[in-house]
């Protein structure tokens, strides 16, 4: 129901953005998560995994915001 939310106001999922960053060759993909609140960041968790799946190496995550407003900033490198 997420993916195809996210279709319609043209954001790709993370995996998705990932994986096309990938296939052109870009060193870093940075991109702002909001977990879902509630679920005790397993979203964030999965969404790690899936763009690591890929290839990507996670480098750095830093937390702002509170409640709603809550986003994780994730930088993934391309492994050398």
């Amino acid at each position: 129901m997420l993916k195809k939310l996210l279709g319609k106001i043209a954001v790709a999922p993370i995996d998705v953005a990932a994986g096309e960053a990938w296939k052109r060759g870009d060193t870093v993909f940075i991109r702002k998560f909001h977990p879902a609140p509630g679920k005790n960041d397993t979203d964030l968790a999965q969404a790690i995994a899936a763009v690591t799946a890929i290839g990507w190496t996670l480098a750095s995550s830093q937390f702002d915001g509170t409640g709603l407003q809550r986003h994780a900033t994730l930088v993934f490198t391309r492994p050398q």
